[in-house]
């Protein structure tokens, strides 16, 4: 009952709030106590409502203002007035709710006038596509296993040993027990997807051009029936597979970058306003009296996580799905 109660104080307050900040001039229709909804603040608060909400109030125009009115803004202006003469407007938890209602309408601001001032314009989207087209663009690449011999001989051999059904066995063998790549050695030579300029996806891993070069000749899942140099040893290709090559066009991105650089202006803008708000407002800090704060472990524990999650294994057949990855900037 409590909550309910400081939630509707916090809405009536908040309207009332607003309702003082707009200052306008449109006629009051309704008045409780000091508080007063004028025909501008009810347009406002209708034209927030979908269609389907307004229907259950009603089914002429006249009726569901009237009803709204009636029935949800005279009641949030009652509870309010009624708050404000308990004084439960200086709870704690209720002047958070308003500060935090004050920093989202601010903040809203810094957006609206941040595009305002300076919106985004094509030659500033054209220009981020073409500084950033690495991202766009992507060559075909090139799955390659590769063992590492140090002569011709021993590696014609490993070329013989990779033939047959149990082929990919036998290379793993190879790879593990003759490779001079120790690096990829235990995991059959596997140097991941490489690129046209011999790097790959795989962390710390570049290779000479001239090995895509070899495995570009041949179709996926073949042996490169031929030994290449490389440097002292001679190496054994085999193509594993490929994704081909993609481009994404600045007409496809276009959307994407307005949104990316809309989000970059709004946030220069909101620094700039807490750089100077710090200096004009901040009178007083003393973060050396945090350690007197006792913050209390409200989350369970990663034991209790564990354990949860072993249990929803259980319950989903062994595996938990994957969350839904969050939406990111384009790579």
């Amino acid at each position: 009952m409590a909550s309910r109660r400081t939630f509707g104080l916090f809405v009536a307050f908040t309207c009332s709030l607003s309702t003082a900040l707009a200052a306008d001039a449109s006629p009051v229709i309704v008045r409780v106590g000091s508080a007063s909804m004028t025909q501008a603040d009810v347009a406002r608060r209708l034209a927030a409502l979908p269609s389907y909400q307004l229907a259950r109030y009603g089914s002429t125009p006249e009726e569901q203002k009237k009803r709204f009115v009636a029935e949800v803004l005279v009641p949030e202006m009652l509870f309010g007035e009624e708050a404000f003469q308990k004084k439960l407007d200086a709870a704690p938890n209720v002047q958070d709710k308003v500060r935090e209602a004050l920093r989202d309408s601010v903040d809203r601001g810094i957006r609206e006038d941040a595009l305002k001032a300076q919106p985004i314009t094509p030659e500033e989207i054209k220009k981020y596509y073409d500084e950033n087209k690495a991202r766009y663009e992507t060559p075909k690449r090139i799955k390659v296993w590769r063992i590492q011999v140090p002569d011709e001989a021993a590696a014609k051999a490993v070329i013989a040993i990779a033939k047959g059904a149990d082929g990919p066995k036998r290379w793993s063998e190879e790879a593990r027990e003759r490779s001079l790549d120790k690096a990829t050695a235990q995991r059959s030579g596997d140097l991941g997807f490489v690129r046209p300029d011999g790097t790959t996806d795989v962390p710390r891993v570049q290779v000479d051009p001239a090995v895509y070069a070899a495995v570009d000749k041949v179709p996926d899942g073949t042996v490169v029936p031929t030994p290449l140099k490389e440097g002292e040893h001679y190496s054994v290709l085999w193509r594993r597979g490929s994704i081909e090559a993609t481009k994404r066009t600045l007409e496809d991105e276009s959307d994407s970058i307005r949104q990316l650089l809309e989000r970059r202006r709004i946030e220069t803008g909101r620094q700039e306003l807490l750089k100077r708000l710090k200096t004009e407002q901040v009178k007083e800090s003393h973060p050396e009296l945090l350690e007197h704060i006792e913050v209390e472990q409200t989350g369970p524990s990663r034991r209790e996580m564990l354990r949860d999650g072993g249990a929803r294994r259980r319950r989903d057949g062994g595996a938990l799905k994957a969350p839904r990855p969050e939406p990111d900037e384009p790579k």
